[in-house]
């Protein structure tokens, strides 16, 4: 029996690419939009495929359930007689004329548009990417490639793994024809295998971000990555060529766009803990920073924020992902992790928090020794914004985590006995003597002066006299 397999909690198996299996697969909306825009390749003569890793999830669906897909690549052979190097741009806009509620991008340079879905009744959020059958080079190390029109193979040999450069062809020479699956170079031995193999030994020098979708796809499909395309890994990241890289070119930041988003994917998935486990047992997070390793202590504390966010910001109003990423470069000296943070473009407060995190580590230790009363540490750390609290909370020795958990879990949500409402019915006059009383009230309240509302009343009778 074949092994099962997870993607994203649904079990899923090796299985054929034909017609009578792939339609019960997708929702009919989906079906019918491939439908639309195969016809509409077929009457211009051209060949359409479905490539990439909605072909990968197909073959490796069980058929039990209809497959979600957010995201469908398609390309346009740009090798065919008529098609030529905006193909693909033509059949988006054609199906732009079909699909009005459809936002269309184009991307001139990459010979590819985008079709974007958000919210639609019937196909909900769905990116859609057409693009002309390219081959591509890059002309230094990490840089973003450079294209132009070739075949279909060529097009799937760009790819950065074999499960991933498979394609269907969609347009049919007969209306009794099935899919082709067109898989040059072992991608369904490898799904059958579960093994994460890498297209051509260059690939992670071109592309450092191959590395971080070679571990999420292996994490996230339960797979192995191949001895060989570990070594490729190894000798990429040992080749110091990033590094290199970065002081010859001045376009590296594109690679580092390039890692933020695979950091985004892989930090907020469910399977953040093996991934990034695996990315550290590769040493690929030196492709965030010569000198970054996944020690205990930093382990411990990637963990400690994760427990922190789940208790504090359940609701994920935070950026879960880039928190956990604070974390880890935090862990570098403070001028590296700025610049660092800077090169990701993470946020400015994030950059902000990265900076001055020893400082204000430094004032809240200082400070603690002269704070006798709860009140006293609930007015100097209420200065602190929630994801501050975490990253000092996270870094700081045991006395100010403690208190920091402290205020986060109890002090923040204490309330005064009476509010504005109990003040005028005793007599109170309002004004802005009103926020000193409360604030008074909450003190006591805080430092267990006053523990219900006659202690309250009878405080504000010696304190506080109407």
């Amino acid at each position: 029996n074949e092994k099962q397999l997870k993607v994203d909690g649904s079990t899923l198996k090796p299985a054929n690419l034909k017609p009578a299996n792939i339609k019960p697969l997708l929702p009919s909306s989906l079906w019918e939009l491939l439908t639309i825009a195969a016809e509409k390749a077929q009457e211009r003569g051209w060949h359409l495929y479905l490539v990439g890793g909605a072909v990968r999830d197909l073959l490796l669906a069980d058929g039990k359930k209809t497959l979600l897909l957010n995201d469908i690549d398609l390309v346009v052979d740009g090798f065919h007689r008529s098609a030529d190097a905006i193909a693909g741009v033509t059949l988006a806009k054609e199906l732009r004329k079909i699909y009005r509620n459809v936002r269309l991008e184009v991307h001139g340079s990459f010979q590819t548009a985008a079709l974007l879905w958000h919210n639609d009744p019937t196909l909900g959020s769905l990116c859609v990417d057409i693009a002309t059958a390219r081959t591509e080079f890059y002309p230094y190390p990490a840089a973003n490639p450079e294209v132009e029109a070739s075949s279909i193979r060529q097009d799937l040999y760009r790819r950065d793994f074999t499960i991933n450069a498979m394609a269907a062809r969609l347009t049919k020479v007969n209306p009794q024809s099935q899919l082709p699956l067109l898989d040059f170079f072992g991608g369904m031995l490898d799904l059958r295998s579960h093994k994460i193999r890498v297209l051509h030994p260059n690939s992670f020098i071109e592309d450092p971000t191959r590395i971080y979708r070679a571990v999420r796809f292996a994490v996230r499909l339960g797979f192995e990555i191949e001895p060989q395309t570990k070594e490729y890994i190894h000798y990429a990241i040992q080749s110091g060529v990033y590094e290199r890289t970065k002081a010859e070119n001045t376009k590296v930041p594109a690679l580092q766009t390039r890692l933020k988003a695979e950091l985004n994917y892989m930090l907020q998935a469910p399977y953040w803990q093996p991934a990034l486990q695996l990315l550290s047992s590769l040493g690929a997070l030196r492709c965030l920073h010569p000198t970054l390793t996944l020690d205990k202590p930093l382990w411990w504390r990637v963990r400690l924020v994760g427990r922190w966010l789940q208790r504090f910001d359940p609701e994920q109003t935070l950026r879960h992902w880039q928190m956990r990423l604070e974390v880890l470069i935090a862990d570098l000296a403070p001028d590296e992790r700025v610049k660092v943070a800077k090169n990701l473009q993470l946020p400015v407060d994030s950059v902000e928090r990265l900076q001055k995190l020893e400082g204000w580590e430094a004032h809240i230790l200082e400070s603690l020794p002269t704070c006798q009363l709860n009140s006293q540490i609930v007015h100097m750390l209420r200065e602190y914004k929630l994801p501050t609290l975490v990253l000092i909370g996270v870094y700081s020795p045991r006395g100010i985590r403690r208190n920091i958990w402290q205020y986060l879990t109890t002090w923040r949500h204490v309330k005064p006995a009476l509010d504005g409402n109990d003040l005028r019915k005793l007599g109170y006059k309002p004004g802005a003597h009103y926020r000193e009383i409360l604030d008074a009230l909450l003190d006591a309240t805080l430092d267990r002066v006053i523990q219900d509302q006659a202690e309250a009343k009878a405080f504000l009778a010696i304190h506080y006299p109407p």
